[in-house]
C-alpha cells in the first residue's frame, strides 16, 4: 500500500504543478519551470516506491543523508501543490503545526519533548503517520474511484436528468424552483461530493428561475448553497471525508452512510419547509404549467441513470468493498454513455463519426473533471496529513483532548460547542476533507473521552466495547466541517450561489446559515440520541423511540425555521418567533419532559394561528 500511496501522490503533485499555475496568467501554455517542479516533484514523491525495501532497512540503522533531503523536500512540495491544487489557507494550518512541532516545547498546556528538524521531517515524510498515513491511503483506493464515477456519472447526463426531474415534481408547487433546488441538490448529493461544484452545478439552472418567481436575490442565492452542501452528508456518496471516517473509526463505509440516512433526510426536511415557509410569506407562487417538464417524459428519458446508484447501493448493501461498488457502478455509466448517443442517433439520423467524437470528448472531458477532483483531494489528504503527523508526534490531541475536559468541568456540552467552533473555524478556507482529518484528530478525541468517562470506562477498553458509539463523535466533527461552507465570514458555497444570484456575499451568506440550520442542530441531537445514526436499534421499543425522536427533532426543526423566517400561517411578530425558537430548543434537547413541553407549546402557537388564518 505505501507504493501506492507514493505512486499516487507523485501524479498528484506533478499534476497541480501542471494544470494549476503559480500565478493565474493568460496563457495556456505550461511555463517551463512548471514542467521541471512537476518532474522534480513526481520524483521526490517517488522516492518511497523506489527505495522501499532499502527505507524499510535504513529504518531500523537510520536514514542517510539523501533520505532527509528528499523528505525535506517532499514536505515542501506537498505544500506548494496544495497551495496551487486547494488554496492557501491549508498551508497556513499546516506550517503553524510545523512550527508548533519545533518550537511547542515551551509553550503552557500543550507543551511536548523538543525535536530536532531531522526527527520532525523524518516522522512527517519516511512514516505513516503522516503524509503517507491514512488520508492519502483512502484517496489512493476509495476517494479516487468515486470521484471518477461521479464525474463519468455528471458528463453522462444524469446532472441535468435530476434537475429536469425535480422541476417537473416540484416546479408548480408554492415557490417551486426553491423546491426544486432542495430536490435537485439532494439528487445530485450522489453525483458530487463537493458543495461548491454542487451549487454551481444545479445553481446555475435553479438560481434564476427562483428569481424568475419573485425570491429576493439574497436568498434565491442561498437556498441553492444551503441544499447543495447537503450533497455531503447525503447517502449514498457523501464526499472523501466520509471514506476516511471509515478507516478513521474502522467502520465499514456501507454502515456510517446507512447511518447518515436519518439525519440527511432530518437535514433536508429543514431545508424544504424554511423554503416553503419563505415561499408562503413573500406569497409566491411556482411555475407555469405550460413551462414545466412532463414527469413521465423526463423518467422516460434518463430511468437509466438511476441504475448505476442502485447497484452501487446495493453493492455495498450486500457488503462487497466500496472499490468494487465504485468499479462496476462506474462501468455501467460507460455503458450508458455509449448507448444513449447509439439510440438517440437511431431517430435524429447523424453521421456515425460525429456520434464517435461526441462519446469521445465525453470519456475525456469525463475524466479530466474526475481527474481535477481527484488531485484537489489527494493533496487536501497529503497536506492534512503534515497536521495529523505532528498530531502523532507531540500527542496533541490527548493534551487537547484533556484541556478541553478541564475547561468543561466534565461537561459534554462545552465540549461539543469548543468542537463546533474549531470545525467552523478551519472550515473558513479549509475543503470539508482537510477539516475533517484534522478536526477528528484533534476534538473528536475529548468527545470520546468525556464518553467513555460517562461509562465509567477508559478510553481502549471503551473504544472495544462499544465501537460503534465512535461514530457519533466523528461524525459530529464531520457535519460541521460541511457547515463551515455554509457560515460567514468565509461561507465558500454561499458565495459561488451569490455569484449566480448578483446578491450580496455576507446577506446571501447569513440567509443560506438560516435555511440550512438543521445542520447546526441534528448533530447536537445524535450526540445525545444515537439512536439517529441507527445504533442500538435491537427491539421494537427501540424503533418506536427512534421514531419518537424523529417526530420531535423534525417538529422543532420547523419551530426554528418559523422563528428564523418569521412566518408559520401568518406573518410572526417576536414574541411568537422566540417563542418558537425557545420551543424548537426544547423539542431538541434529550430531556423528555422537555420535548413535550416544547411539543405541546409550538402546538399551541400553531392552533392559534389556525383559528386566526380560518377566520
Amino acid at each position: 500500500m505505501d507504493v501506492v500511496k507514493s505512486v499516487h501522490l507523485a501524479f498528484a503533485v506533478a499534476l497541480s504543478f501542471l494544470l494549476f499555475p503559480a500565478k493565474k496568467e493568460h496563457s495556456n501554455r505550461i511555463p517551463w519551470y512548471d514542467v521541471v517542479l512537476a518532474a522534480i516533484g513526481a520524483y521526490v514523491s517517488l522516492y518511497i516506491a523506489l527505495n522501499y525495501k532499502e527505507l524499510i532497512h535504513r529504518s531500523a540503522i537510520g536514514y542517510t543523508a539523501m533520505d532527509y533531503v528528499i523528505a525535506a523536500l517532499g514536505v515542501i512540495f506537498v505544500l506548494e501543490a496544495t497551495r496551487r491544487a486547494v488554496n492557501p489557507a491549508m498551508i497556513i494550518v499546516a506550517l503553524i503545526f510545523i512550527i508548533y512541532a519545533k518550537f511547542g516545547a515551551d509553550l503552557p498546556f500543550i507543551s511536548h519533548p523538543p525535536y530536532t528538524w531531522k526527527e520532525i521531517i523524518e516522522h512527517l515524510y519516511l512514516t505513516k503517520e503522516g503524509i503517507f498515513g491514512t488520508p492519502l491511503a483512502v484517496s489512493a483506493s476509495f476517494v479516487v474511484l468515486f470521484i471518477i464515477f461521479g464525474a463519468f456519472l455528471e458528463k453522462s447526463g444524469a446532472g441535468k436528468f435530476f434537475i429536469d426531474l425535480a422541476i417537473a415534481l416540484t416546479g408548480k408547487a408554492t415557490g417551486g424552483p426553491a423546491k426544486a433546488a432542495v430536490v435537485a441538490s439532494a439528487l445530485m448529493g450522489t453525483v458530487s461530493g463537493s458543495s461548491v461544484a454542487n451549487t454551481v452545478t444545479t445553481g446555475t439552472f435553479t438560481i434564476p428561475l427562483m428569481r424568475r418567481v419573485g425570491y429576493k436575490p439574497e436568498f434565491a442565492g442561498a437556498v441553492e448553497p444551503a441544499a447543495s452542501t447537503g450533497g455531503q452528508i447525503m447517502p449514498p456518496i457523501m464526499g472523501a471525508a466520509a471514506f476516511i471516517m471509515s478507516e478513521f473509526v474502522g467502520i465499514p463505509y456501507s454502515r456510517i452512510a446507512l447511518a447518515a440516512v436519518i439525519p440527511a433526510l432530518l437535514y433536508f426536511f429543514g431545508v424544504f419547509t424554511a423554503v416553503d415557509l419563505e415561499a408562503r410569506k413573500e406569497k409566491l407562487r411556482g411555475l407555469p404549467e405550460e413551462e414545466l417538464p412532463n414527469v413521465r417524459e423526463v423518467l422516460k428519458s434518463g430511468w437509466f441513470y438511476f441504475i448505476p446508484i442502485m447497484v452501487l447501493i446495493y453493492m455495498l448493501a450486500k457488503g462487497h468493498t466500496p472499490i468494487l461498488a465504485a468499479v462496476y457502478s462506474t462501468a455501467i455509466v460507460m455503458v450508458i454513455m455509449v448507448l444513449k448517443p447509439i439510440y438517440e442517433n437511431l431517430r435524429f439520423k447523424r453521421p456515425w463519426k460525429e456520434v464517435a467524437k461526441d462519446i469521445a470528448k465525453t470519456f475525456i472531458d469525463a475524466l479530466s473533471s474526475g481527474g481535477r477532483g481527484v488531485v484537489a483531494v489527494a493533496m487536501a489528504c497529503a497536506c492534512a496529513g503534515i497536521v495529523v503527523g505532528v498530531v502523532t508526534l507531540t500527542g496533541l490531541g490527548f493534551k487537547v483532548a484533556s484541556l478541553a475536559l478541564s475547561i468543561s468541568q466534565n461537561r459534554l456540552l462545552p465540549i461539543l460547542i469548543l468542537t463546533m467552533i474549531v470545525s467552523l473555524i478551519l472550515g473558513m478556507g479549509v475543503p470539508t476533507t482537510a477539516n475533517y482529518i484534522i478536526t477528528s484528530t484533534i476534538a473528536a478525541p475529548a468527545i470520546i473521552m468525556f464518553m467513555a468517562k460517562d461509562f465509567g470506562m477508559n478510553v481502549r477498553d471503551f473504544l472495544n466495547m462499544y465501537p460503534e458509539l465512535v461514530l457519533p463523535a466523528h461524525m459530529f466533527v464531520f457535519y460541521f466541517g460541511v457547515a463551515a461552507d455554509l457560515t460567514p465570514p468565509v461561507a465558500l458555497a454561499a458565495y459561488a450561489g451569490s455569484a449566480i444570484a448578483g446578491s450580496d456575499p455576507w446577506r446571501t451568506g447569513i440567509n443560506a446559515a438560516k435555511i440550512g440550520i438543521g445542520k447546526y442542530l441534528v448533530p447536537y441531537v445524535f450526540i445525545f440520541a444515537p439512536c439517529l445514526l441507527l445504533i442500538g436499534i435491537n427491539s421494537v421499543f427501540d424503533v418506536l423511540n427512534l421514531i419518537s425522536i424523529v417526530i420531535f427533532v423534525a417538529v422543532g426543526i420547523v419551530a426554528v425555521n418559523v422563528a428564523t423566517i418569521g412566518y408559520l400561517l401568518e406573518e410572526c411578530e417576536k414574541v411568537t418567533r422566540i417563542s418558537s425558537l425557545i420551543l424548537g430548543g426544547l423539542m431538541l434537547s434529550p430531556n423528555w419532559v422537555a420535548r413535550f413541553v416544547g411539543l405541546i407549546g409550538f402546538l399551541a402557537i400553531v392552533l392559534n394561528q389556525w383559528k386566526k388564518f380560518k377566520v
